[in-house]
């Protein structure tokens, strides 16, 4: 991992925002809102031309203090004739810290409640794709922390306006380049305009190269002109898609995707074996949140590393509405299993320089001071991390408006059926639909003859040790212990080739000397065999990767499989990244890390 240098904010004599670094103002000394207004808003003929559109996408480079971002989404909330929904995707190499952001926005007392909402989904300065949802799903802000060039090139999106705000050209040359240019070319929809400050004659021609029409125009404050233009061909106004989809398997998987689809207003049949949702891999009563931590920025780790930020946000904006729902973000310990992983884990921290409030390595006292007890030695502390319980969350998930639900169904057929797909049971026809989400983990092969995901079944038992114990934060490592509403789970065993569905008392003993590894004299006074827990089947992939997209050969048949024991971590922004594709949105994630969990990696032979 490249880490971030955070901007670090000051002042210029005369009160504007100031980058040391750059030499240069965040926005005209005449004002940063008015600024935002004339030159971005006014510049794109916004708010009118988004009343012409179902959604509209905004594309920036430079998000400094967020001012023009809050100044567009204030214009968004007042317009009755806006679209459904807007999206805002802004590239910046130097975030503020939260606490730098609070400081500045303040000044701007008309953005309070707003600043307020964006301070609170404010994501750690960590590099890539943070996708924050703002006022109740209808504005979607995508921000893309470190070097722009590289980022855009990362971008699946289709932009109707750009905010080009970068420090001068002069000052900040790489910001402006032919490259960068020739991406947001790239990303242009017919008819996109764009906006921008500064008149530099290199900016000009960047502009122009990448087939982008430039007139000057009359400036704002004290700069007399400004940019504006627009890109070839006229707005498209694409027929909306038939958003009716089957979603078949109601676990953390399945949940998800019926949750990010009925929010964008899909019909979907969600199909289920069992009579309640979690009753499978997602039916054990607390699960952990926490990144994999590599020396290498790898696509497990990359991908862990958003997804936590997203799930923790998912987690809070379920709370915030409404949902009782057992979850916290209370940091998770994981430690190390010797000498030499402890050492390991110095090796990735000194690598990436993490910031602290993601993780940072403690040593065996702070360890205990952390949990409260005793443990086994040093390790990582992850203060973002957290816990949930997995049952409760898929419930919460499918308490929406729009989710048919069909349990006790088990799908067994899959069959072409015109321009639909017919999910049949022993019984009939349980659903049908020209869109179909997989999300039944190894019995999804059923459904697909001739096709072969390499997805291996893995037991995985569970404990249940009663409360009484004392324990502050969850702790991991080879196993894990986490809090219940009436004790604690312990966990967990990973067993290939075995198909036994009931507890062991051996699986139990295995879990309590795992419990008591991590955390000695925990497991004092509990029995093997007078313990109680779950068995559960996760399924798994070759490359520890899930399998999320539209499966090669089986037009508009998706996959959302092969989560592992990461489900609870990654299955919010999967689904979050398979329903943007679905609905035709910029991409929740880099390009190839979409690419790194897509099903053509492993390309299923069938033809409809």
């Amino acid at each position: 991992m490249i880490p971030l240098v955070p901007a670090r904010l000051a002042f210029d004599p005369g009160g504007a925002p100031y980058s040391e670094a750059y030499g240069d103002v965040y926005h005209s000394v005449d004002g940063g809102p008015e600024q935002a207004r004339h030159v971005f808003l006014a510049g794109n003929g916004l708010p009118a031309r988004w009343r012409e559109q179902p959604s509209f996408t905004v594309v920036e480079t430079g998000f400094g203090l967020g001012l023009n971002f809050l100044v567009t989404y204030a214009a968004f909330l007042a317009d009755e004739r806006a679209p459904r929904r807007m999206h805002y995707v802004s590239v910046e190499k130097h975030p503020f810290s939260r606490r730098d952001l609070v400081t500045a926005l303040a000044r701007h007392l008309e953005l309070s409640p707003l600043a307020d909402e964006l301070l609170a989904a404010w994501p750690l300065p960590l590099p890539g794709f943070h996708r924050l949802h703002l006022a109740r799903g209808r504005v979607t802000l995508t921000l893309l922390f470190g070097d722009a060039e590289a980022l855009l090139a990362q971008l699946d999106a289709r932009a109707d306006a750009f905010y080009l705000d970068g420090f001068a050209p002069e000052k900040n040359p790489e910001m402006w380049s032919p490259e960068i240019a020739k991406e947001l070319g790239r990303l242009a929809a017919p008819g996109a305009t764009f906006a921008t400050w500064t008149v530099a004659s290199a900016v000009r021609a960047a502009l122009a190269g990448a087939g982008f029409s430039v007139e000057k125009r009359a400036g704002f404050g004290r700069k007399r002109e400004m940019l504006a233009g627009s890109f070839p061909g006229r707005p498209e106004h694409a027929a909306a898609p038939d958003r009716r989809v089957a979603v078949v398997g109601a676990g953390i998987a399945g949940t998800s995707c019926a949750e990010r689809l009925a929010a964008r207003g899909w019909e979907v049949t969600l199909i289920e074996r069992h009579a309640a949702p979690g009753r499978e891999a997602s039916g054990n009563p607390a699960g952990l949140l926490r990144p994999a931590l590599h020396r290498e920025d790898t696509a497990i780790a990359r991908l862990s590393r958003a997804a936590l930020g997203y799930a923790m946000r998912h987690l809070a904006a379920l709370a915030d509405e409404g949902v009782v729902l057992p979850w916290r973000r209370s940091g998770v310990l994981r430690l190390a299993r010797d000498a030499q992983q402890a050492e390991r884990f110095v090796e990735i921290a000194r690598a990436n320089a993490f910031p602290e409030d993601f993780a940072r390595c403690v040593d065996t006292a702070e360890a205990a001071r952390i949990a409260g007890r005793a443990v086994r030695g040093p390790g990582w502390w992850l203060p973002s991390s957290g816990w949930t319980s997995p049952a409760a969350l898929c419930a919460a998930q499918i308490d929406r408006t729009g989710i048919r639900r069909v349990f006790q169904g088990e799908a067994v057929r899959l069959a072409a059926s015109g321009a639909n797909w017919r999910i049949e049971g022993a019984g009939g026809v349980l659903a049908e639909a020209p869109h179909v989400v997989l999300a039944n983990a190894v019995d999804a092969n059923a459904l697909l003859p001739g096709a072969s995901l390499p997805l291996t079944p893995v037991r995985g038992q569970v404990s249940f040790a009663p409360s009484g114990k004392t324990l502050q934060v969850p702790v991991s490592g080879d196993g894990f212990v986490a809090p219940t509403a009436d004790g604690f789970v312990l966990g967990a065993t990973f067993q290939l080739d075995d198909p036994e569905r009931e507890p062991r008392a051996a699986d139990h003993a295995a879990n309590l000397a795992r419990a008591e590894s991590l955390l000695p004299g925990f497991t004092e006074g509990l029995l093997a065999a007078r313990l109680a827990g779950r068995v559960a089947f996760r399924a798994a992939t070759p490359d520890r990767l899930p399998i999320y997209g539209e499966l090669p050969g089986y037009p508009g048949v998706r996959a959302a499989l092969g989560l592992g024991a990461n489900g609870l971590l990654w299955a919010p922004l999967c689904a979050e990244l398979l329903a943007s594709h679905m609905e035709g949105e910029p991409l929740s994630l880099e390009r190839d890390l979409g690419e790194a969990i897509g099903p053509g990696r492993f390309a299923p032979q069938k033809r409809r």
